[in-house]
């Protein structure tokens, strides 16, 4: 290999559009050939022509560049496109891709980003820094290509997407690779990946469409991917042995059927057990408490969102069965037909006060609250801006919406500045969970507000771990910052945490609820909460405020229990009352939790897709009944497993 090699880059584009790229590694003797090659190619290309070609011209070192092999090649033939995207589906799923469908589906929208989509394998969640540009995987070429003067201004779709896949297979993190070509005469696409080889798929569109895409699928550690992008964009790869291209029209071997419906479902479900990411319920027998029965064992809960122990107060279910007398066990109907009881309104004017707001709307759940109101406020001309460690509900609200997305890094106000800048002017929303289920920080709300307002745009807090938690009396984040003059334009909550009921709401303004009542499909379209859950909440809200004692006593154990924790040189902090223990893998987490269930202690060991993978962490959570002596115990034991 001769000791200098330069890097050959061409892109052309009309209007600021792409039209054509293309990028070769090759010694100095070829450059001249080369060039002319590539601008023939730019300025003849079926996208059209262009209005600005860039020739870029870098030296490489031979050390710095990685030379892999190609991968091993095969080609698929389909009926016609949608049965090609449907074997594409199913090699997917062969490698535990469970929402192989959804991902498919996003191939074909991805056409004129300049680069490809960098996806979460499993969540979905877009990557890419930049979503317009996209990532861009450069700096590489075929070993054996030819550097001499006889060079051909016509694409080799075959060699090139050879080249690409090699390098993006070898990329940290990288699952697989799915690409549908955006030139009109060309009608192959392929998924790639070191599982797969390099598998070509055979119509993946109609000839002639310009439409195409490409999309990396990721897993691994979200701050990983700048590992990722660094390699598909910096490092410099030479190919060897790419075979020769197969027959246009073969098969496989084997016939290839379109995936049956079981079959990917006993695929994900053997990748979820092979990713230590399976789950089962755990069955308990007896009523959510500090102390609970498992097994047959009597079991101290460190695992609860029941933060206040009212679930099990006498108070509270003597509400709910006097409610069953008055109103019965169901309601019969929607909120809008037949489902409104007394009961309901009295509670939503109990939480307007609770939270000060001028009226509230409840929903049969929290995921119901956010999965029907962010769609009520937004949607596709909008932008919405979300925190990266929202919780689950709030990015599918944000999905269902069709609105587009941005993902600010956590908590990082000049971040989600930076970005909403970059995106005005737009209309659309900023949302944030106000304590974060997973790691129990609390968001940062006065900046959080002041963006939002200055750029007008609707602000949306959920405080679901927030209510009965956090600030004097449990009156939820906004408590904590007295002198703050700005509000959320919706306060959303559960009734199913701290007040030991079920439900969701939204405290707001009563134009807001105005609107929502008859926008929300989540609310229209949803049997009314049960009377019997309306009557246990109001009941418990109704202990919340006249006895703060309570609250205070929550938040006393967590200081102690935080003491403990530093004490045994375990470190900890929180601003809630969830204490995330991370211990990295997903198999150590869960020996961890079993370790403690040996101590009869229940603790929760959450696992990928809840927290980024490599984050899986013990998720502890105090409550107000633990008592000094149980929360030592919990500390000694959790010590024990994970030290």
């Amino acid at each position: 290999m001769p000791s200098d090699l330069f890097s050959l880059k061409m892109r052309a584009s009309c209007g600021g559009r792409h039209i054509s790229g293309a990028e070769k590694i090759l010694p100095e003797s070829g450059v001249p050939a080369h060039l002319h090659s590539l601008l023939e190619r730019a300025m003849h290309h079926a996208n059209g022509e262009p209005d600005f070609v860039n020739l870029k011209l870098e030296r490489l070192s031979a050390d710095s560049i990685l030379h892999l092999d190609a991968l091993p090649v095969r080609s698929l033939t389909a009926d016609s496109p949608e049965s090609g995207l449907e074997l594409m589906r199913g090699m997917l799923e062969s490698l535990g891709v469970a929402r192989s469908p959804e991902i498919v589906g996003l191939l074909r929208k991805t056409h004129g980003m300049r680069g490809a989509v960098l996806l979460d394998a499993d969540t979905l969640e877009h990557l890419e820094p930049d979503l317009e540009r996209g990532v861009r995987a450069t700096m590489m070429d075929a070993a054996e290509s030819d550097s001499g003067t006889h060079c051909s201004p016509c694409k080799n779709h075959y060699a090139e997407a050879m080249v690409l896949a090699a390098k993006v297979a070898n990329a940290p993190g990288l699952v697989a690779e799915l690409c549908i070509s955006d030139d009109p005469d060309y009608v192959t696409g392929y998924i790639a990946s070191k599982t797969l080889g390099y598998v070509r798929i055979a119509p993946l569109k109609k000839a002639g469409s310009p439409f195409g895409g490409r999309i990396f699928l990721y897993r691994g550690k979200r701050e990983d991917t700048v590992r990722t992008i660094e390699f598909l964009e910096q490092q410099p790869v030479l190919v060897h042995g790419i075979p020769p291209k197969p027959q246009d029209g073969g098969r496989i071997d084997t016939p290839v059927q379109i995936s049956n419906p079981q079959k990917r479902i006993r695929i994900a479900l053997q990748s979820l057990h092979e990713r230590k990411l399976h789950r089962t319920e755990e069955v308990f027998e007896s009523p959510a408490s500090a102390h609970v029965t498992l097994h047959g064992r009597d079991t101290l809960m460190f695992a609860s969102n029941d933060y206040l122990d009212l679930a099990n107060d006498p108070r509270v279910k003597e509400a709910a069965l006097d409610a069953v007398k008055q109103f019965g066990t169901g309601t019969g109907g929607s909120r809008l037909t037949t489902g409104t009881q007394t009961i309901h309104k009295e509670l939503e004017r109990a939480l307007a006060e609770f939270k000060s707001t001028e009226d509230a709307l409840t929903f049969a759940t929290g995921f119901a609250a956010n999965s029907g109101v962010i769609p009520a406020l937004c949607s596709r001309s909008d932008v919405i801006f979300s925190d990266e460690l929202n919780h689950a509900s709030i990015i599918d609200g944000c999905r269902l919406s069709g609105a587009r997305i941005v993902v600010y890094r956590h908590n990082d106000m000049h971040d989600l500045e930076r970005k909403i800048a970059s995106n005005t002017p737009c209309s659309g929303l900023v949302v944030s969970d106000a304590v974060f289920s997973m790691d129990g920080d609390i968001v940062n709300l006065p900046e959080f507000l002041g963006i939002a307002r200055r750029y007008q745009l609707f602000s949306m807090i959920d405080e679901a771990h927030a209510t009965g938690i956090v600030g004097p009396g449990g009156h939820g984040v906004l408590s904590l910052f007295p002198g703050l003059n700005l509000r959320p334009d919706i306060l959303m909550g559960t009734l199913s945490k701290a007040i030991g009921s079920e439900g969701g709401f939204v405290c707001t303004s009563r134009e807001m609820t105005d609107y929502l009542r008859n926008k929300a499909r989540s609310y229209i379209f949803s049997t009314a909460p049960a009377p019997a859950s309306a009557a246990a909440a109001l009941a418990a809200l109704r202990i919340i405020r006249t006895e703060p004692e309570r609250v205070a006593r929550l938040q006393s154990n967590v200081a102690f229990f935080l003491e403990q924790l530093h004490r045994l040189g375990i470190p900890a902090q929180t601003g809630s009352a969830i204490i995330p223990i991370i211990v990295g893998n997903s198999a150590r987490a869960l020996a961890a939790a079993d370790s403690m269930r040996d101590d009869d202690i229940f603790v929760s060991a959450i696992r990928y897709p809840s927290v980024p993978e490599g984050s899986a962490r013990l998720r502890l959570t105090v409550m107000s009944s633990h008592t000094q002596s149980e929360l030592a115990r919990c500390a000694e034991s959790l010590a024990k497993a994970i030290l």
